[in-house]
């Protein structure tokens, strides 16, 4: 938690929400690769860098893993574990993947699941809209949980109208007085959907949709903590 008034904090995500609006791509992705791709890094950066978390992708989408048809979960669970497991290029550094097998059969099962219900992660996301997309992805994809879900459907510019509610964005909120809740993250779908309502709400003040709105705090946040840390030093 930061020592910036709730007023300075919203004023500087004000600021920075028009700056997010330019920079988003407006299209929507649609090649299956890429949708593989950012599904996959939003799975393997849960409790790990980001950027770690897209090396691994990268790997994986390197072998085509995938987008490959007529492969049985277990076999692919094992192929995915081989990549994982071994040492990734990390910004010029070697770094190891910290959880190879849970993730392996996360992706596994999720890539089986999508397969079995529509043939293709496109297929599906075309049939659905982004909430039920996002409540399919949690109830089907294991290691999806709402955040995850969330920023895989911004990511991919489905929706900008769906939050992801990390420490940062919750960290706001309680600063703001409108979370009182004691979790870093939160995992049920409905509560989740309680908070989100509640963040649409504030977004809807600011002027701002709410899957931009928590990419501006995610900046102001850190910006203020990393302030904060220096200024104790």
């Amino acid at each position: 938690m930061t020592h910036y008034t709730p007023e300075a904090l919203s004023r500087a995500v004000a600021a920075v929400c028009p700056d997010i609006r330019l920079r988003i791509d407006t299209g929507t992705v649609s090649d299956e690769r890429h949708l593989w791709w950012e599904l996959s890094c939003c799975i393997l950066s849960s409790q790990v860098p980001y950027s770690l978390a897209m090396a691994a992708a990268d790997a994986i989408d390197k072998h085509g893993c995938l987008h490959q048809d007529g492969q049985d979960s277990q076999g692919l669970a094992d192929r995915l574990f081989d990549l994982l497991s071994a040492p990734l290029d990390v910004e010029g550094k070697t770094r190891h993947y910290r959880f190879p097998k849970a993730r392996a059969g996360h992706l596994a099962a999720t890539w089986t699941a999508v397969t079995t219900a529509a043939g293709s992660l496109n297929s599906l996301i075309s049939g659905l809209t982004a909430n039920d997309m996002r409540t399919w992805l949690v109830a089907h994809a294991p290691g999806v949980g709402p955040k995850q879900a969330s920023m895989f459907l911004r990511n991919c510019g489905i929706t900008y109208d769906l939050a992801i509610l990390d420490r940062h964005v919750l960290n706001y909120m309680s600063a703001q007085g409108i979370y009182s809740g004691g979790q870093a993250s939160i995992s049920g779908l409905n509560q989740y959907g309680r908070h989100e309502k509640t963040l649409r709400d504030h977004a809807q003040e600011l002027d701002c949709p709410v899957g931009l709105l928590d990419w501006a705090i995610w900046i102001v946040m850190r910006v203020a903590n990393r302030k904060q840390e220096a200024s104790s030093i």
